[in-house]
């Protein structure tokens, strides 16, 4: 499992990592090689501006995937835009499988379209 991470400050704020800690007991090897390299809070931002995580998305210890099969969580989904970012960096490791999970996704603003067919 690979989680989609929080900015690392928000997560020694809040004393873990909610999507680590949800999955902890399903005994998944959990990988932390992507990062939040800035203080970035998609809440905040509208549909445009969601765009900018790639940003602040970033590989911090590459790893060769090329035999593993990869789970890559977030806890919600919005305009998907963390999510593509982040499995565009995890693409360029070669994992043999992809696969996505999100805990929740929000309904679409009403000055934004839904695209749930995203990848």
């Amino acid at each position: 499992m690979i989680p989609i991470p929080s900015y690392e400050n928000d997560d020694e704020t809040r004393g873990f990592n909610h999507v680590v800690e949800a999955f902890n007991y399903l005994g998944l090897k959990t990988i932390k090689i992507l990062e939040k390299t800035a203080h970035h809070k998609q809440a905040t931002k509208g549909a445009k501006n969601r765009k900018d995580i790639i940003k602040y998305l970033a590989i911090k210890s590459p790893i060769d995937l090329s035999k593993e099969r990869v789970l890559l969580v977030d806890d919600i989904y919005t305009t998907g835009s963390t999510m593509k970012s982040a499995l565009n960096l995890i693409e360029k490791l070669h994992p043999k499988e992809i696969k996505i999970l999100v805990l929740a996704k929000t309904k679409p603003r009403k000055d934004e379209k839904s695209n749930t067919n995203i990848f």
